[in-house]
Formats: C-alpha cells, sequence, structure tokens
C-alpha cells in the first residue's frame, strides 16, 4: 500500500507543527533521499535488465536458427516426396 501526499500538503502539515524553515528543510531532505533511492534502484536493475535482455537475444537468435533448419529440412523432405512421386509413375 502506498500512501501518496503532495509537497503542498506534506509542508502545510509540517509547517503547523514544527515551523516553516524546519518543514521545508524535512520536505527538502525528503526529496534528496528519494532521489538517491530511485537512482540506487535504477542502477541496480538496469544492470539485471541488461543480462535479461542479452539472454533474451540469444534465446531468439537460437530460435531463429531452429525454425530455418526446420524451415530447410521440411522442404527438402518435401522435394523427396514430389521427386518420389515423379519417379514411381
Amino acid at each position: 500500500m502506498t500512501i501518496e501526499i503532495s509537497d503542498i500538503q506534506l509542508f502545510t502539515l509540517l509547517k503547523a507543527k514544527i515551523g516553516e524553515k524546519e518543514a521545508t528543510a524535512v520536505i527538502e531532505y525528503v526529496k534528496q533521499e528519494a532521489k538517491a533511492s530511485s537512482e540506487k534502484m535504477s542502477q541496480y536493475f538496469s544492470k539485471d535488465i541488461a543480462i535479461l535482455q542479452s539472454h533474451i537475444d540469444s534465446k531468439l537468435e537460437q530460435t531463429k536458427t531452429d525454425l530455418i533448419k526446420w524451415i530447410l529440412g521440411l522442404f527438402m523432405a518435401l522435394v523427396f516426396m514430389i521427386v518420389g512421386i515423379y519417379l514411381k509413375k
């Protein structure tokens, strides 16, 4: 569950309790910490995303190769079947 509160709402609540300067300082601190946390999470997940992307790319390349092999094999089987039908007659 996430609670969303705007800067103005937070400032208004804090101003009544701790004063204007302190409320401003707290809000700035929270913003800086949130930004730092967001950057850390972004860096952490960017490594995972890069690893997953390379894994997906290799799997797609392997699948592409397998599909080409199967298509070629089926084509050759059909060619041999057609040649066999014509030679049998």
